[in-house]
């Protein structure tokens, strides 16, 4: 499975996609992650969407403040949205099984704002 993340480049803290400097693939199959430069700070967050999906990504961890509703949208029915509470990309990897436990095809909080 192929996983995208996106969080700053100096603490791997997870951001917002509209702000983060690295979209990332965790690909399970040959255990690594792949670091690209987001180009959502420079090309907006469209060009972000795009790349998750060209990237071949089939999940999104997601937290609270991390999809606007307009990325939502376009990602919604390509790939699974994984929620975590969780802060950075280590703590991620530490507990990834855990973290893909929770994968939903919504996101009620952006399902129910866009009504």
């Amino acid at each position: 499975m192929r996983i995208a993340v996106f969080y700053g480049s100096q603490d791997f803290v997870l951001m917002p996609l509209k702000s983060a400097d690295i979209l990332a693939i965790i690909d399970e199959e040959q255990k690594v992650v792949e670091q690209y430069e987001n180009p959502a700070p420079e090309f907006g967050e469209e060009a972000a969407v795009e790349g998750i999906l060209e990237l071949g990504a089939s999940a999104v961890i997601v937290r609270d403040d991390t999809l606007t509703q307009s990325a939502y949208k376009a990602l919604k029915g390509h790939v699974k949205f994984m929620p975590t509470s969780m802060n950075n990309l280590y703590e991620i990897l530490d507990k990834l099984e855990e973290v893909k436990s929770g994968a939903t095809d919504v996101i009620e909080k952006l399902e129910v704002s866009a009504s």
